[in-house]
């Protein structure tokens, strides 16, 4: 009776392997930025930043009395183009 030989199942890649996205949107880390912070960061007006906060969907998360929002929910919202002329609430 001949033995079978044992062959290890391959390994899964993880997502870092697969692609460099990974260490971009894949963190154990929870950043939140205040409005103050996007002002600091983006050199927008404190006005513009606050219609910002105000738009329905913008992922802004109440954290107590100020609004916050998270770091790649910040990023994911502003890699989508978005135009003035199409939006009514910047008008």
């Amino acid at each position: 009776m001949a033995r079978r030989q044992y062959t290890p199942r391959p390994r899964e890649r993880t997502w870092d392997e697969v692609s460099d996205l990974g260490k971009i949107y894949v963190s154990s880390e929870v950043i939140l930025y205040s409005i103050e912070d996007i002002v600091n960061m983006t050199r927008w007006s404190q006005t513009t930043v606050q219609k910002l906060f105000n738009d329905p969907r913008f992922p802004a998360i109440d954290y107590g009395k100020r609004k916050v929002v998270e770091n790649h929910a910040l990023m994911q919202f502003l890699s989508v183009r978005r135009e003035k002329a199409k939006d009514t609430l910047w008008r």
